[in-house]
């Protein structure tokens, strides 16, 4: 019997999808375990992000571009550089910040689902939309109206259940793979 390359190609990848989705499982408990450290490690995080994404740019700006789309560039890269510069520097208040654009994302999401219920081209979904785009508006306004209270807690319950989901979801999805590789 010859071996298939294919399938063995697949086998590999469910095991390290399965190692990879126990790893984010356990990231997810620790995250929900410590979410003050969690949040200043996902502000950190965004920080170097915007560090790099800022050096990037500023040297992208100056090779690639010409004319006076050089300062927009540049113009961009300074910003998202000071921001991440910022953001490492204080870590307590880039969590207020975070915090505080993630209720206003939640308020807009909220808002826009709302407003989509009215529309009858969406027919019998509207009431989810509508229902989907209050729940955002009232976890927007609790986010936004205890803002100082919620933001050690906030982005890392956050980001401790998203590595949960992605890690059973990793986990599922390789233990199903199984009979759709054979």
């Amino acid at each position: 019997m010859t071996s298939n390359p294919i399938a063995d190609f697949g086998r590999g990848l469910r095991v390290v999808s399965a190692l990879y989705g126990i790893l984010m499982i356990l990231f997810g408990v620790a995250a929900l375990a410590a979410p003050v450290i969690s949040t200043m490690a996902t502000v950190m995080v965004v920080g170097l992000a915007l560090i790099a994404g800022g050096l990037v740019g500023l040297y992208a700006s100056f090779t690639e571009r010409k004319g006076w789309a050089i300062l927009l560039n540049a113009l961009w890269a300074v910003l998202a550089l000071a921001l991440g510069v910022w953001m490492v520097m204080k870590p307590g208040v880039g969590a207020v910040s975070l915090t505080m654009l993630l209720g206003a994302v939640l308020v807009a999401r909220g808002v826009t689902g709302m407003l989509l219920a009215f529309d009858s081209s969406f027919g019998q979904s509207r009431i989810w939309l509508g229902l989907g785009g209050l729940l955002s508006l009232v976890l927007g306004g609790i986010v936004l109206f205890n803002l100082m209270e919620m933001a050690g807690l906030t982005l890392g319950t956050i980001v401790g259940i998203d590595f949960l989901v992605a890690g059973f979801s990793l986990l599922i999805a390789s233990i199903m793979g199984r009979s759709a590789i054979g």
